[in-house]
């Protein structure tokens, strides 16, 4: 795993939301996206980095030699529509996904002290922050323990009974995101976030020479595709 300091993390989040607006030819795009693949698979897990890239590459040969071939056009315009929206967040989502696998709450928050944030807006981010995750771990137990009792074996049984996946998966998912966000809330205040006086910190942030590098060549790169006719 590449050990970038979370500040470095942040400013490619940043800008990869600038970077997903600027118009762009199909090649360079697949460029890009290889890269920032790259960039989440050395800061995340493998599975997770081909699962997305596989889903981007679909979308890609789809739309370079199969679109405007299916007969319905509803199905064709659907496809597209969904191509267009998952490949312009295809930057933001690979960096934002790097960003909170590999990095701790402790240093977000950290980080978000020394920008003299509001207590109040430190407490939401960090809430925020571990909620998206925990909240994927709670779904895969859904899962597994409707696996146990026999139901939602197969991936297209959901497809094909989603009043039964409203039932057995979301309901019980919502029910928990709700008791979730409570626990996260309530052990922000138990570690103090919203004490008055100045706050100590064992996180002690440092750029180190791979942060000085990376940062450089981030920048660089976003200068010369942000600013170069393509």
């Amino acid at each position: 795993m590449l050990k970038l300091d979370i500040r470095v993390k942040i400013l490619v989040l940043i800008l990869t939301n600038i970077l997903m607006f600027k118009m762009m030819t199909l090649n360079l795009h697949l460029v890009i996206a290889v890269l920032f693949t790259l960039y989440l698979g050395v800061n995340s897990n493998f599975r997770r980095m081909m699962n997305l890239f596989l889903i981007y590459m679909f979308f890609t040969v789809y739309e370079m030699y199969f679109s405007h071939t299916v007969t319905l056009k509803v199905i064709d315009s659907f496809l597209l529509l969904t191509s267009l929206m998952y490949k312009t967040l295809y930057f933001p989502l690979c960096a934002g996904i790097a960003l909170v696998s590999s990095s701790k709450v402790s240093e977000l928050i950290c980080f978000l002290r020394q920008i003299r944030l509001p207590k109040k807006v430190i407490i939401v981010l960090a809430v925020l922050f571990r909620f998206f995750p925990v909240l994927l771990t709670d779904y895969k137990l859904i899962r597994n323990s409707l696996k146990i009792k026999g139901i939602g074996v197969n991936r297209g049984y959901y497809l094909l009974h989603p009043i039964k996946f409203f039932e057995y998966v979301f309901v019980p998912y919502v029910i928990i995101s709700t008791n979730i966000a409570n626990e996260l809330s309530v052990s922000c205040l138990c570690r103090g976030l919203d004490n008055e006086n100045e706050p100590t910190s064992f996180v002690e942030l440092k750029f180190k020479i791979q942060d000085y590098i990376f940062s450089i060549l981030v920048i660089i790169g976003f200068v010369y595709i942000m600013f170069m006719r393509w």
